[in-house]
Formats: C-alpha cells, structure tokens, sequence
C-alpha cells in the first residue's frame, strides 16, 4: 500500500492592499534578478523575501501581473523571470503576459517567445540602477 503525504491546503486569498505591498517588495527583487542575467522561482523568491507569507497560486499570478503593470510601458516583462524547475517557463505564465497585452508573434511557439523576453528582460535591466 502507497501512503501519500497529506495534500496541503492552499492558503487563503490575500487582500488587494496586501499585494500591492508585496509586488512592490517584488518589483525590486525581480530587477535585480533581471539585472544579474537570471531566473527565479517561487522558492527561492521566498528565501530572498522571508517575511513573503505562503501563497495561493492566483495570488502568484496577481503578484506578477501588478509588479509588471507597475512599470514603464514598453518595459519587457519581468514576470517571464519566474520559472519553474530548470528554468522552464512558468506554467501560468502565458495568461499573466496575457492580461498585460503580451503576445507572441504568430508562427512562433510559446516556449521561444517566452525566452526572448527574458532576454529583453535582461539586456534592459543590465545596466540600469
């Protein structure tokens, strides 16, 4: 007989004013994700922001689609920095890039529309302060 942990519950659902204040603990960090060249994930985005309380998976996406509609426009995405396992493209990334008008050019798969922009990520947060 397979014993399976017990499933854990999903937390509940913060307050808007509450997210604001987390995405914008999160916009810095992700820039200077952004800056250094890299990706991140949930984990780690909770190693680097310890007071970060546990996350219902809509409030990730809310998170990420307020610290991007928080920048300039034209900004590459900062959302597409958060991934998941080796950095792959983080699953609900697609409908975050959504929401803020992103789309990927026809007749280019996803997964490589998703690597360009954390390229542009990268080259516009190198050198910026």
């Amino acid at each position: 007989m397979k014993v399976h942990p017990p499933r854990r519950e999903e937390p509940a659902l913060l307050e808007t004013g509450q997210l604001w204040e987390i995405a914008t603990e999160l916009r810095p960090l992700l820039e200077q994700t952004a800056r250094a060249g890299s990706t991140t994930t949930w984990p780690q985005i909770h190693k680097r922001l310890p007071s970060l309380p546990r996350l219902h998976t809509d409030d990730q996406c809310v998170l990420l689609w307020l610290v991007d509609e928080d920048g300039q426009r034209g900004e590459p995405l900062l959302s597409a920095l958060v991934t998941v396992g080796d950095r792959q493209m983080h699953p609900r990334f697609p409908a975050v890039a959504e929401q803020l008008g992103w789309t990927h050019p026809a007749g280019t798969r996803l997964h490589t529309a998703w690597s360009y922009e954390v390229l542009k990520a990268h080259q516009h947060w190198r050198h910026r302060r």
